[in-house]
């Protein structure tokens, strides 16, 4: 799987949360929700997390991601709220675009090294690693050695090095806004990890052969979790009254759905019934105070008619996963519905200049799903 990968499989979440808000949320959650402070409309999302998984590609230049996403915002006519144009809240500048663009782009790259590293092979051969600078931060955020020392790490020759599985990674970005156990660790801080081979392993005394063995035989019994098991929240004995227990409640409603004390962001079990790995799945509170049902039996003949090359209507845009992912706010927040006799018509405008249509009726739920060029209708 490669970063862009990772990042397109992140949920789509508006809110209007700020920063200091979303870091309450847990972070296995809020790791698998691609958002941006303050931010609500998911259609805005769905254009950063294109460009951000574009930019994961490799190969191409920060400077014209940044011009496409302009043109992405300008098409759907995003404004600044009065008195923070040219701030880090406007959108339109670089600021603001390269910790969105960029930051998802390191924590992808981050997890998937986390994830090689952690292999039985890769273990064997480099058990641990050292925390160093791998890029220099004009305003460094953090007294790193010290942050170090905060987790529990140890120094060892003046170097912040420990094997891989010990929990001052974990530690360590509980101490940041991101929670994760490899970087980045802070908002452009520039820091990373590097590799320690066995010998210098056990040189340190961090391991001995024996021990290593049993690590790499555990590895080996029991692998990592994939990547959306373990991104998902547990959140066991969850309170309504709780912090975490308001922000799902208030700011996220239907966006969320709680089974087994696992949360989930509704986006996700979306890809979950287009897959198989789940036959139904039942989306929120829509626009008419009702709930929808879905199957995979629907997604099933859906996609063999209108996902890709499968749509043969020449009035028709071809539907992407994206496009599906987006059902959920269609449902909740369209832009514009029509009301029939037999069924309503639900309209939603996309960054790339496409409209959703959805149809539902009372009595069959949902009957048909499309996309056309903007303001253009099959039915």
């Amino acid at each position: 799987m490669t970063a862009s990968e990772l990042i397109l499989q992140k949920a789509l979440v508006g809110s209007s949360l700020d920063s200091s808000q979303w870091n309450q949320v847990q972070a296995g959650f809020r790791n698998r929700a691609f958002f941006s402070s303050r931010v609500a409309e998911v259609n805005i999302l769905s254009a950063m997390r294109e460009r951000a998984a574009e930019y994961g590609q490799g190969g191409t230049d920060i400077s014209k991601i940044r011009m496409q996403m302009r043109e992405d915002l300008r098409r759907m006519r995003y404004e600044p709220r009065p008195g923070e144009e040219n701030t880090i809240k406007d959108l339109f500048t670089q600021s603001r675009l390269d910790v969105i663009i960029k930051t998802n782009v390191a924590q992808a790259r981050g997890y998937m090294q986390y994830a090689e590293g952690m292999s039985p092979g890769a273990f064997a051969a480099f058990p641990a690693q050292e925390f160093v600078r791998v890029r220099h931060s004009r305003r460094p955020r953090a007294d790193w050695p010290q942050r170090w020392a905060k987790a529990g790490g140890k120094m060892h020759g003046g170097k912040m090095i420990a094997m891989k599985d010990d929990p001052v990674w974990k530690r360590l970005g509980e101490l940041g806004p991101f929670g994760n156990s490899y970087p980045p660790f802070d908002w452009g801080s520039g820091m990373g990890v590097m590799d320690v081979d066995r010998a210098e392993a056990e040189r340190l005394g961090l391991v001995t052969r024996e021990e290593l063995r049993s690590k790499v035989q555990q590895l080996r019994e029991k692998p990592l979790p994939d990547f959306n098991r373990d991104m998902q929240a547990t959140v066991p004995n969850l309170r309504s009254d709780s912090l975490c227990g308001q922000i799902l409640k208030d700011d996220f409603g239907d966006q969320v759905v709680i089974e087994n004390s696992v949360v989930h962001w509704q986006g996700n079990l979306i890809q979950d019934v287009i897959s198989g790995k789940r036959m139904k799945v039942q989306l929120g509170v829509g626009y008419n105070g009702r709930k929808l049902p879905l199957s995979h039996n629907f997604f099933r003949e859906h996609l063999s008619k209108h996902f890709g090359d499968n749509e043969t209507n020449p009035q028709s845009i071809p539907l992407t996963t994206g496009d599906y992912e987006l059902l959920p706010t269609v449902w909740r927040k369209p832009d514009r519905v029509t009301k029939s006799r037999d069924r309503d018509h639900l309209e939603f405008e996309t960054f790339d200049g496409g409209t959703l249509h959805l149809f539902v009726s009372e009595q069959k739920g949902i009957r048909s799903f499309y996309k056309t060029k903007s303001g253009r209708s099959l039915q």
